[in-house]
């Protein structure tokens, strides 16, 4: 967003919520609008975070610019931010948020390189509960990277920025088009598969492969079976087996072949069994099966020499 149009939103929220909040600082800003970490004039210390949508940018990208904010205002988790307030005007949508104090993973991960191993575990289980439980909630993220997950001063791994989040059951015009980083984009997004349970199973384990490894995940668009080999080696020289074994599903090239859903996830990491390579044991179906094809034209050539 360029610096004139966050100017102009500055001034716009000081003028709205100038007697309920004054602004501290600018947290982040996008395409769509921006982040503000604001202090309530009413509550001594009461810090909040006010996302601001750009209506206009949400009109031409074809998007609803209400979604986010009706999918948080029925989430009631540990692991997502509260929402404190919903208000709009004519140009733009006010979302008043808990306010997080922390680092998002993706800043943590360029200053430590990697996290400890004794910690892959412990953060893996909290973000895939997390997940779980939107998608119980029948909800689906689509943009699940390190810069949406923030590490509070209290130790916990919150999930932020649900402007993609929609139902399982709806398409729109995010499904059509390639939104967010392409590094944490799911292979079949390239070719316009629409979002799913296994997209947002991808973006969780491309997500853990740059906190486990230190290394961003390598894009999917052109060659997904060498990315996805290159990501095997590194995981190897990296990490665990029992982690480099659950990543590797997560991150399939064919969504059909990562793991159903984050409670299979969970229950992979409480048992510590060691998980199929996904993508040998599908080459042993298919050998298997183009043996069978092979077997069944020889027995016919033996009846027709008959």
């Amino acid at each position: 967003m360029k610096k004139e149009k966050i100017a102009r939103i500055e001034e716009k929220i000081r003028s709205v919520f100038d007697q309920e909040y004054q602004i501290i600082k600018m947290l982040g800003n996008g395409g769509m609008g921006c982040v503000f970490h604001v202090q309530s004039n009413a509550i001594e210390t009461a810090d909040f975070a006010l996302k601001v949508l750009d209506k206009e940018a949400y009109f031409d990208n074809k998007l609803d610019f209400m979604r986010e904010a009706d999918v948080m205002k029925g989430l009631d988790h540990p692991g997502i931010p509260k929402i404190i307030e919903v208000t709009e005007d004519q140009e733009y949508v006010y979302m008043v948020q808990e306010y997080i104090r922390g680092e998002s993973l993706s800043l943590i991960i360029r200053k430590c390189g990697k996290i400890r191993e004794e910690y892959l575990k412990i953060w893996m289980k909290s973000i895939a509960a997390t997940f779980d439980y939107l998608h119980q909630q029948g909800l689906i993220h689509r943009d699940i990277k390190p810069d949406n997950m923030m590490l509070t001063d209290d130790c916990e791994i919150k999930i932020i920025d649900f402007g993609l989040a929609r139902k399982k059951e709806q398409i729109d015009q995010a499904d059509k088009n390639v939104f967010g980083t392409l590094s944490f984009t799911a292979p079949e997004r390239f070719t316009k598969k629409v979002g799913t349970v296994q997209t947002d199973i991808y973006g969780f384990g491309v997500t853990m492969y740059y906190v486990t490894t230190g290394k961003k995940p390598e894009n999917m668009k052109t060659s997904p079976f060498e990315s996805y080999a290159i990501m095997e080696k590194k995981l190897n020289e990296t990490a665990p087996q029992e982690i480099t074994q659950i990543l590797m599903k997560a991150i399939a090239v064919k969504p059909h072949l990562r793991y159903s859903s984050f409670e299979e996830i969970l229950g992979d990491l409480a048992s510590g069994n060691q998980i199929k390579d996904v993508e040998f044991e599908e080459r042993q179906i298919q050998a298997s099966n183009v043996l069978l094809i092979l077997a069944m034209l020889f027995l016919i050539a033996l009846i027709s020499a008959y």
